[in-house]
């Protein structure tokens, strides 16, 4: 009866009466319990009573009513049924509407994530204040890029979404790990509440979770107590420096919203220097803070020597402690971190002399050695080349240990000549500064060191040949001797010991160092070559040479050499060729045997292969003595005609047969010599010799198909090869490691610790780097599974090393580490302790600051450096510019102006080094005191920041006035006093001031000036302070003197007098004066006066640092006047353009008065002129005649024009004093005119 009465909806929760509740249900049994109105959730919820009434929006009878009343009981199971048909329709209705929509959602949404909720640790009950944490379980896959919305749920506490009064910062961590998803949030309200957590794009619902909050005690905040483990303070770079964490009990770690995790700094010893984690003081930085909090350990590695303080702090748990110190020394030697370098007299020395070098050993960090920490065993490996790489020698090399300078002193004898390099290495990797470069220069001659080489090494020569040797000048340790030395030689015949007569003889220079000595052999027989020195009492070496000279005529451009032994063959057979001996004839040329010389050489393998030469029967072409078969050849150790007689030996021929075995492979090289005449133009015949399997090797391939183990068997000719069988075992590729390498970044004064392993793969879980070789620029020590590296000093740029890893099983891989070593921002090096500036100057004068210089790793890269002032701006010197244009044009400089005045410089290190040479600063307007200069250096990397104070000494400035030139007196009058300066009326800033004043480091009560006001007419009244009694004289109102006079009697009320006067001065703060300056009140006459206003200083310009009376100048004064008129005077523009407009005006009527006296007087002029013309006069009738013509002419050329002008009426009109006037001036036109006159 219950589901018909509700219709049992599948959409319930939107359908259900009253948000689901319906009479008799309790909020524990309905499952629409958390959609209980707002207005009914209290924080003492569920409440013990509901006195919700269930009011179904469909009126039923009861079913006592429906007994008794059958026609209603019909009545109501009619309305039911329509009741029931009705909800079925509507059902058919949203089920038509809704599936088309759910027929085209996306298919994904039926394979939606499931999500499980718990609460952290299973702790449901919290304290205000804590904060509290839901774990959220991802049931299936989850992949946010497949979805259009990310999983964002919804957090409702007793109907309340979000934020609210019971709970507040709420927050989600969904990060990449999806098995440590959280939501968090922070109770505040005290309870029993009810959670749901619904997201509709998941179609997440769930209200499973409840919890409790009780009222927070009086909190006492966590106490941390930091100690060294085992006491322990003192450390070898590279140890592990543990620091002991005590926590009171009172620490809850849900109260606060970041865990417990203290920034670590260290600073020097003076407690300078500091920074923060890992830098170049230590390394390693990792704290262990497990849930045992007994356990809590800080963890780092000092790399640098010295004492160290240490600073923990972390802000949101008011963590500072700087109670602790520790100090490093030394670790042992890292020896390829050592510098080397020469020590004495440079790096110039004689062949014979003794140098010395010096090795300042570091340990793995760079810091320096010493012989504590390591002791007096220690070794390098030192020896030296040539440029080119050849070896060099070096002897009595005596490493000697530590000196007194902390270095390890090793001596050695330079003997080889020339510009060399010392290579001081260990285990083939160098030292810091390796290879150094030296010179030596070759000793004195020493003649029984200088060696002879023949141009043909023979002991046979044919005579009418020449007999070439070469002496190689040297001195005691084998140095060529350049120049050209005298010496002597003799060539004696044996038997006899007469000497031999010498055919063109010729001595020469060939190279430096080498002499030739050449002479033609014009006799046969055996003979000795003797050379000495000048003197001769001493040999060169190999002396005497014994050498036989015989009669031939052996021609080696004719002479004939084939047969097959000189083509490509295989090693191990036997190889032969013919030798035809012809003169420059072509006739057979006959020698004996011993003297044909054949040399087979492999450069390769440096190998000499000893061949057997056999005289050929000149008419036949066979062997003359013994036969061999065409089967193996039995080869002898020696030459086969050493064991033949001395008969055989002088056997003469001139046709011969050579064979030889080669043995190896490779490009072998056969020369043939005829005595000292050399066949093929002294050019080597060459051949290849090849191998094949017959040296007894082999090699077979296979492939395993299948898993398992394998056991293989090589046999030959039916017969096994030990050993036999060997077992080979097949895995899966993915049971053998792969090392996939790992790239570092480290600043190039630190160090950094990492896993080699971290990137690779590997099965079993477990795996060890079993080998790896160190980097060519830094030090790099194994700590288990970790390696610190630590790059050598004043290196930047791409560092590596290969290692090799081993798996559970084994199985090895190999790969590389990456490092790449950042240069470190441009650090000063140099810089003033303080800079001195004055104030509202340049500073300095000449020139600009010195002592700045910065210092960088890389010359050749551009960096910048900003310089910046609180209260200032920082300029270069243009005359050093001028000076240093070329340079300057590698460098660019940006002046910002504004709020952050800026001053940038960009270039190279050099360029910039010189630039701030010529740095200027200036003060803002009047300032002084100490100013801060931030020098500021940038890399592509990074920045670092300097603070250097800067005093800018002050100067006196003279104070200042503001006041109008005139103020309007308006109703003025000698009972009320007229207020002077009045800033509603004038709208004017009236008051007076000191520049110096504003920066006045003391107390600004100390700083006093002396002002005085006086008027020209009148008096002035003035209410001052009584303090100033002492100070303040007058000029009375009805006197009739000009000098001051002290006050002498006043009135004090309310600690104030007033005083009426005509002019009045006093000593007193600016505040005093600017209160008298707007107080005035003038009594004056109907003609107004003149205001003066002075200020004197008092020559104070600051107070700094402290001593204010050595901080006094001359005085300065300042003086205004202002005039007290009665009317607006006329403004200066308007008056100056009234005068403008009168000296127009006046130059105009000036003009015209002129011209018009100019006119006036002509016309008189023209009168009086015809007057006289007009009275009778006796002339002659011919020159009438000429007049009167003329005139007519005259007249008829200008009848017109003349009497427009002159009369201004018609000409045609008769008049006779018209015509006179016209005769008149024509005549005074014709007689004025030059050309009337003729």
């Amino acid at each position: 009866m219950l589901q018909d009465r509700t219709c049992n909806l599948p959409f319930g929760d939107a359908f259900r009466p009253n948000n689901g509740l319906l009479s008799g249900d309790t909020p524990e049994t309905s499952s629409s319990f958390p959609y209980l109105p707002i207005d009914a959730a209290t924080t003492d919820f569920p409440p013990s009573e509901y006195n919700y009434k269930f009011k179904p929006p469909f009126h039923y009878a009861t079913s006592s009513s429906s007994t008794q009343n059958p026609s209603i009981l019909r009545k109501t199971s009619s309305t039911m049924a329509a009741q029931w048909l009705f909800c079925n329709a509507l059902i058919a209705l949203l089920v038509l509407f809704i599936d088309p929509h759910l027929s085209k959602s996306d298919d994904r949404s039926t394979l939606s994530p499931g999500f499980a909720y718990s609460w952290m640790d299973d702790d449901d009950e919290f304290y205000t204040g804590d904060i509290a944490t839901i774990k959220v379980k991802l049931l299936g896959n989850y992949k946010s890029e497949e979805y259009k919305y990310p999983f964002n749920p919804n957090i409702t506490v007793n109907g309340t979404m979000g934020n609210s009064s019971y709970i507040t910062d709420v927050h989600s961590d969904f990060g990449n790990d999806t098995n440590n998803w959280q939501i968090l949030f922070k109770p505040i309200m005290v309870g029993l509440f009810y959670l749901v957590i619904d997201d509709e794009h998941f179609r997440v619902h769930d209200n499973s979770l409840h919890f409790h909050v009780s009222p927070a005690e009086s909190y006492i905040p966590p106490h941390f107590m930091f100690r060294w483990l085992n006491s322990k303070s003192a450390f070898k770079a590279g140890e592990n420096a543990t620091i002991q964490v005590i926590v009171s009990e009172n620490l809850n770690t849900k109260t606060y919203k970041y865990p417990f995790n203290p920034n670590i700094t260290v600073s020097d010893y003076n407690g300078k220097n500091e920074k923060m984690g890992n830098s170049s003081y230590i390394t390693g930085l990792f704290s262990n803070l497990g849930p045992d909090m007994n356990k809590w350990e800080l963890h780092f590695i000092p790399i640098m020597v010295g004492t160290f303080h240490v600073l923990i702090s972390q802000e949101n748990l008011n963590v500072f402690d700087a109670s602790m110190s520790f100090s490093v020394t030394p670790a042992f030697i890292y020896k390829p971190a050592g510098t080397v370098s020469w020590r004495g007299e440079g790096n110039h020395f004689v062949a014979g002399t003794t140098a010395k070098i010096m090795v300042l050993p570091k340990d793995a960090f760079g810091n320096n050695a010493t012989r504590k920490s390591e002791g007096s065993n220690v070794i390098f490996d030192i020896y030296a080349t040539t440029e080119e790489g050849e070896d060099a020698k070096v002897l009595d090399v005596s490493q000697n240990g530590w000196n007194t300078f902390g270095g390890l002193s090793t001596n050695f004898i330079a003997a080889t000549s020339g510009n060399l390099l010392l290579h001081v290495k260990d285990k083939d990797q160098h030292l810091i500064g390796s290879p150094l470069t030296f010179m030596v220069d070759p000793g004195p001659l020493d003649v029984g060191n200088c060696v002879p080489h023949w141009g043909i090494e023979s002991k046979s020569f044919q005579i009418f040949s020449t007999m070439e040797t070469f002496i190689t000048q040297r001195d005691k340790y084998g140095n060529l001797i350049p120049g050209f030395y005298p010496f002597d030689f003799d060539v004696i015949e044996k038997g006899t010991n007469l000497s031999l007569p010498i055919g063109d003889l010729k001595y020469q220079e060939v190279v430096p160092g080498v002499q030739s000595l050449s002479f033609k052999l014009l006799q046969h027989g055996e003979f000795s070559l003797i050379i000495t020195d000048k003197d001769k009492k001493k040999q060169i070496l190999n002396m005497p040479y014994e050498f036989s000279i015989y009669i031939g005529y052996c021609d080696g451009m004719k002479s004939i050499v084939n047969g097959s032994g000189l083509h490509n063959s295989v090693a191990g057979e036997v190889s032969k060729f013919s030798i035809f001996l012809r003169d420059a004839y072509h006739y057979p040329s006959p020698i004996e045997v011993h003297r044909l010389r054949v040399e087979i050489t492999l450069p390769s393998l440096s190998l000499h292969v000893d061949p057997q030469i056999y005289p050929m029967d000149p008419d036949n072409g066979t062997q003359s003595t013994g036969m061999f078969n065409s089967g193996a050849l039995e080869v002898p150790s020696i030459y086969l005609h050493n064991n033949k007689s001395d008969e055989d030996r002088k056997t003469w021929n001139s046709n011969f047969e050579v064979v030889y075995i080669p043995e190896k492979s490779g490009v072998y090289e056969i020369r043939i010599y005829c005595g000292n005449i050399p066949l093929n133009e002294g050019k080597p015949f060459t051949k290849f010799v090849s191998a094949d399997n017959r040296d007894g090797t082999y090699t077979g391939f296979y492939m395993p198909m299948n898993l398992g183990t394998y056991k293989i068997c090589a046999s030959f000719d039916g017969m096994s090869i030990s050993p036999c069988p060997f077992e080979v075992t097949t895995y899966n590729r993915e049971d053998f490691p792969i090392a996939y390498g790992l790239d570092v970044s480290v600043w190039e004064d630190e160090s950094i610790v990492f896993n080699a392993l971290v990137n690779d793969y590997f099965v079993g879980g477990k795996a060890k780097v079993v080998e790896y070789e160190r980097p060519g620029h830094g030090s790099l020590l194994q700590y288990g599974d970790l390696f610190i590296y630590t790059p050598f000093k004043r290196f930047y740029g791409n560092d590596s090393f290969p290692y090799s890893m081993s798996d559970a099983n084994g199985n090895n891989a190999s790969s590389h580490v990456n490092i790449f070593v950042d240069c470190i921002p441009p650090q000063l090096v140099s810089f003033p302790p303080q800079l001195q500036a004055d104030e509202d100057i340049l500073s300095p004068k000449f020139g600009g600051y010195s002592g700045f210089e910065i210092t960088y790793s890389d010359s050749t890269e551009n960096i910048s450096i900003m310089f910046t002032a609180q209260h200032g701006s920082f300029f270069l010197s243009p005359l050093q510019m001028q000076l240093w244009d070329p340079m300057w044009k590698e460098i660019s400089v940006t002046k910002r102006e504004g709020t952050s005045k800026e001053l940038i410089i960009r270039g190279r290190l050099e360029v910039i080094n010189f630039a701030i040479k010529s740095l200027k600063y200036i003060g803002e307007g009047n300032f002084s005191g100490e100013d801060t200069l931030r020098v500021t250096t940038m890399n592509k990397h990074g920045k670092y920041d300097w603070d250097i104070p800067v005093i800018v000494n002050p100067r006196n400035d003279p104070p200042f006035i503001n006041v109008p030139e005139f103020i309007m007196l308006e109703n003025v009058t000698e009972d009320e006093g007229f207020l002077i300066f009045d800033r509603q009326r004038d709208n004017y800033n009236f008051s007076i001031g000191d520049p110096d004043h504003l920066h006045f480091t003391g107390n600004k009560s100390h700083f006093r000036v002396m002002f005085s006001v006086e008027v020209s007419s009148g008096y002035f009244s003035a209410n001052l302070p009584a303090e100033l009694t002492s100070t303040t004289e007058l000029k009375l109102k009805n006197g009739n003197s000009n000098q001051w006079q002290p006050l002498l009697t006043f009135i004090e009320i309310s600690k104030r007098f007033s005083v009426k006067a005509k002019a009045i001065r006093f000593r007193g703060t600016i505040e005093d004066c600017n209160t008298l300056l707007q107080q005035i009140l003038y009594y004056g006459d109907e003609d107004g006066g003149v205001l003066t206003v002075s200020v004197n200083d008092m020559g104070w310009y600051g107070c700094y640092p402290e001593d204010c009376q050595e901080m006094m100048s001359v005085p300065l004064i300042s003086e205004a006047s202002i005039n007290l008129i009665r009317k607006m005077p006329v403004d200066p523009v308007v008056a100056q353009s009234l005068i403008s407009a009168i000296v127009i005006e006046s130059t105009i009527l000036s003009s015209l008065a002129a011209i018009l006296i100019f006119y006036t007087y002509k016309c008189v002029f023209a009168l009086l002129h015809k007057k006289f013309k007009d009275q009778p006069q006796p002339q002659p009738q011919s020159q009438n005649f000429q007049l009167q013509s003329s005139h007519e002419v005259m007249v008829q050329s200008s009848t017109k024009d003349s009497s427009e002008n002159i009369t201004g009426q018609p000409s045609s009109l008769s008049n006779p004093l018209h015509e006179e006037s016209k005769i008149g001036l024509s005549v005074d036109s014709h007689t004025s005119s030059p050309s009337g006159a003729n």
